[in-house]
């Protein structure tokens, strides 16, 4: 690794200019072939079924998910995940004797010649490249950039795969480690980041890199030696006396170019989990290499068959995550009973693997798990799993939720006796709202004066617009001046939220602020005001749909919203249709959605705070 960053420092110093008459390869024809991208191995296989059985209907463009969106709409983090990315390719495009091919996005053919022509002169980094199909593996990849790395095995230029992902992919190890990374703002020159390594729980991430690693073997493109792949994510590295380390994240909002860096993860390094029904533990260790090998090989027979109409398929619809935004949902959901296990346990959901395996025991819906024993149930699904502990953690909490289910009930008080709240009086319910990159655009209070006739009254703080820190801060002022006098004029009344989230960003905005009052409302007023109905709901009760304020006040307070799609990640993109959105009409209805949500949201917790108090 050591000697494959330090080549790429020297090439990019004396390699010469790439020659102007090399012959552009003939673009190769894939008519007829099944070929799977990178995303294939970690995706559903449902999926991949569902793409090349030709009995199954396309779903087409417009197509929703099982959250009822359009699969393909742009949500706001999808639009941050293309700023991110875009802003560190620019990057990348900006380092000497590199080559952008993605202005040629739209034209595979001439961005592939372009990729085989830049191959060929060694450029240094190839943003946008499109590798050559593997027909024999049945793969096509296209990773974001491929950095020039020791000469390929059979002559020639070799590359590394680089994926740029918004996340952090390092995680604490032990001091004496150093994990190798190219630094963005010294020219991905090699620095070695003290105490870190790759998270194994990027699996996803690094069973892409192994997808394009094995398709630049199939072109004879790979960099020679040991197999290594790139991952530029959101750790902030910070150097002290030449020394690199992992600073803290105090928000999503990505860090600045010079903070960012290229680590070169070692996908032969065995450090993936993998059940094994054959190992003592349930598990063995795996590569990266070797883990994407077997369920990229799964997937692809699972296409061979489904290309070709092989009756009973080898797969069959499981509810994930993945299901929320996925335009086949339409397929797959008629062929789930309305009381299937995956499809009614949406919290704390048993892994696709579990579901399989208890299915397997003739345990397929939620009276299923209901009637049987739990621990004759873990007796034998344990041995078959990687981390038994966690699996059956997921499948008492599942048995428990079919039970409430099958007896017709959401939520359940787990104490007796009475429930510790602040006495009734002036109050104020806050909740706020935040974009895709954890920025404070909106402060919403409900103020419920009981001397007031009219009723509650909503008062809202909102710049619709992308804001900066100073923006926000000079927001929080306002909004934190205004309540501030409230609580002046009120003595004893109370804030109240849903969970930590207020005071964390209050907390946060104050630490980043020399700004007096929000320092003093930080350090005074979350303690002696607030009031976090959250913890007062964790400790009395369990809901089948989980503790969440959308769930405790439907099912228990009895609570509905106006909007049926309310929720956090779909307001970040009603918030960022309300900023850019191009018909000014569309911008001031989003901007209404987003208003009519937060009301709502201070309302619920209002409603929660009259259930909890008639129950005492």
């Amino acid at each position: 690794m050591g000697g494959s960053a330090r080549l790429h420092a020297r090439r990019a110093r004396t390699a010469p200019a790439p020659p102007r008459d090399i012959e552009a390869p003939a673009v190769p024809d894939v008519t007829g072939l099944v070929l799977l991208d990178a995303d294939a191995a970690v995706s559903c296989p449902v999926r991949t079924h569902n793409r090349f059985d030709p009995a199954v209907p396309d779903p087409g463009p417009g197509a929703a998910g099982q959250d009822g969106r359009p699969a393909d709409e742009p949500t706001a983090a999808r639009r941050a995940t293309e700023a991110f990315r875009g802003r560190v390719l620019d990057a990348l495009a900006a380092m000497p004797r590199a080559v952008d091919l993605r202005g040629l996005e739209h034209d595979w053919p001439g961005r592939f010649q372009a990729t085989a022509r830049a191959v060929a002169a060694g450029r240094r980094v190839i943003i946008g490249p499109a590798l050559p199909p593997d027909a024999a593996g049945g793969r096509i990849g296209e990773p974001d950039a491929l950095v020039l790395g020791e000469p390929a095995a059979g002559g020639g230029h070799g590359y590394d795969p680089v994926l740029v992902v918004r996340h952090q992919v390092l995680e604490p190890a032990s001091s004496a480690r150093d994990q190798r990374a190219g630094s963005l703002a010294r020219g991905l020159r090699l620095v070695r980041v003290r105490g870190t390594a790759v998270r194994p729980s990027r699996e996803h991430d690094l069973l892409r890199l192994a997808h394009h690693r094995r398709v630049l073997e199939s072109a004879g493109w790979a960099g020679g030696g040991a197999a290594y792949g790139g991952l530029i994510g959101t750790d902030r590295i910070g150097y002290e006396r030449g020394v690199a380390t992992v600073r803290r994240s105090p928000r999503r909002q990505a860090p600045p170019n010079r903070q960012l860096v290229l680590v070169w993860a070692d996908l032969e390094a065995k450090r993936l989990r993998a059940e094994a029904r054959t190992a003592g533990r349930g598990w063995r260790a795996h590569s990266a290499l070797e883990r994407y090998d077997h369920e990229f090989g799964f997937r692809r027979r699972i296409a061979v068959e489904a290309a070709a109409r092989t009756p009973s398929p080898r797969v069959r619809p499981i509810v994930t995550a993945e299901c929320q935004g996925c335009p086949w949902w339409s397929c797959c959901r008629p062929q789930l009973a309305d009381d299937d296990l995956s499809l009614c346990i949406d919290k704390a959901r048993p892994s696709a693997r579990e579901i399989g395996l208890l299915r397997a025991m003739g345990v397929w819906t939620v009276g299923d798990l209901a009637g049987r024993d739990v621990d004759e149930l873990l007796a034998a699904l344990t041995p078959q799993v990687a981390r038994p502990d966690e699996t059956a953690r997921r499948v008492r909490l599942a048995a428990r939720r079919a039970r409430m289910l099958r007896d017709g009930r959401t939520v359940e008080r787990t104490t007796s006796g009475p429930l510790r709240l602040p006495p009734p009086g002036y109050a104020i319910d806050l909740d706020i709202e935040t974009s895709a990159d954890d920025t404070v655009y909106l402060w919403g209070f409900l103020v419920d004066d009981p001397d007031e006739p009219a009723g509650p009254r909503y008062v809202p703080f909102a710049r619709f617009a992308e804001l900066d820190r100073t923006g926000e801060r000079e927001l929080a002022r306002e909004a934190l001046c205004w309540l501030d006098e409230r609580l002046a004029a009120h003595p004893g009344a109370r804030v109240y939220h849903y969970s930590d989230y207020e005071v964390i960003h209050i907390r946060r905005i104050a630490r980043t602020s020399d700004d007096p009052l929000l320092t003093g409302f930080a350090r005074s007023r979350c303690r002696s005001n607030f009031s976090d109905l959250f913890g007062v709901v964790r400790a009395n009760f369990f809901g089948v749909h989980g503790l969440g304020l959308k769930c405790i006040a439907h099912d228990g307070a009895g609570f509905s919203w106006r909007d049926g799609q309310a929720g956090g990640l779909n307001s970040q993109s009603w918030f960022d249709e309300a900023v850019h959105a191009d018909e000014p009409e569309r911008r001031r209805a989003a901007a209404r959605r987003v208003l009519e949500y937060n009301e709502d949201d201070v309302r619920a917790t209002r409603a929660l705070r009259a259930w909890l108090r008639a129950l005492e």
